[in-house]
């Protein structure tokens, strides 16, 4: 009896020793494997929540610069489109004479201009200037024109050496003979100490103004010629005899490194 409960259990054994093997052959996976994976999972998912928020970061970030580069090409083209929009309305303005034209257009080559760059900005309630870094030694006089790409930044009050200074069409003691492009409404733009806003005051109120229209100057005082921009018109509001007018320079004056000056007579065909 005992020797039969013997073979029975060396069978029973037996079968436990083949079913493991057949486990461990057939599928390939062993006890320690699977305590193993066990153990690691935890920090397999850790190590995946730590990785995951990085590629993310490094993508948004990669994303991030591929939308800057794409919006300073826009930009730039945006500008490009509006410094040939500004040409050719004064252009049109000006004259229908090709000869006229032709010459008018020399006023955009670059070189009519000096280069130069802006070294220090006084923006106060009475006064708005900046001192560029080119003078008497580089040619610069008194009078000249000061601009940034299509739009009038100021004119040079005072010329040193080295260095010029700047009044900005913002400057409350500022004043240019202007019109609105599409009315051809007529009057002057005048400085009001905010680099954000002018006012084009003496505008009848017969004139029809629009919103966004482009202001230009008109050639009519004695420094600034015909045809560079002062802004866009921002807000109108009608009084007894004449419009109260605001406008928006094109150009952010505050954050502005360098500008082209030239003078009157290098561009003006008038």
């Amino acid at each position: 009896m005992l020797k039969r409960k013997n073979k029975i259990l060396k069978i029973f054994v037996i079968l436990i020793f083949i079913f493991f093997a057949y486990k461990i052959i057939i599928h390939k996976k062993s006890g320690l494997e699977n305590i193993a994976a066990n153990i690691t999972h935890p920090f397999i998912v850790s190590a995946n929540k730590i990785v995951q928020p990085i590629k993310k970061f490094l993508n948004k970030k990669r994303d991030l610069k591929k939308l800057l580069q794409e919006n300073n090409l826009l930009k730039e083209r945006n500008e490009a489109f509006l410094l040939e929009n500004v040409e050719l309305k004064a252009s049109i303005n000006y004259s229908n004479q090709n000869q006229e034209l032709l010459d008018f257009k020399k006023r955009y080559e670059l070189d009519n201009f000096i280069y130069a760059d802006i070294i220090l900005k006084k923006i106060s309630k009475y006064e708005h200037y900046f001192l560029i870094n080119k003078g008497t030694l580089h040619g610069l006089e008194k009078d000249m024109i000061v601009l940034y790409k299509f739009q009038v930044i100021g004119k040079i009050t005072e010329s040193y050496r080295w260095h010029s200074k700047v009044t900005l069409i913002t400057d409350p003691n500022s004043k240019i003979s202007c019109y609105a492009n599409t009315s051809q409404a007529t009057g002057i733009v005048t400085g009001i100490g905010n680099t954000k806003s002018l006012d084009f005051n003496f505008v009848s109120h017969l004139d029809k103004l629009q919103e966004e229209d482009l202001v230009i100057s008109s050639g009519k005082g004695m420094v600034y010629p015909e045809g560079y921009c002062l802004g866009k018109i921002t807000n109108t509001e009608k009084h007894d005899l004449y419009y109260k007018i605001k406008i928006e320079p094109l150009v952010k004056l505050e954050v502005l490194e360098n500008c082209l000056v030239t003078s009157q007579e290098k561009i003006s065909v008038f």
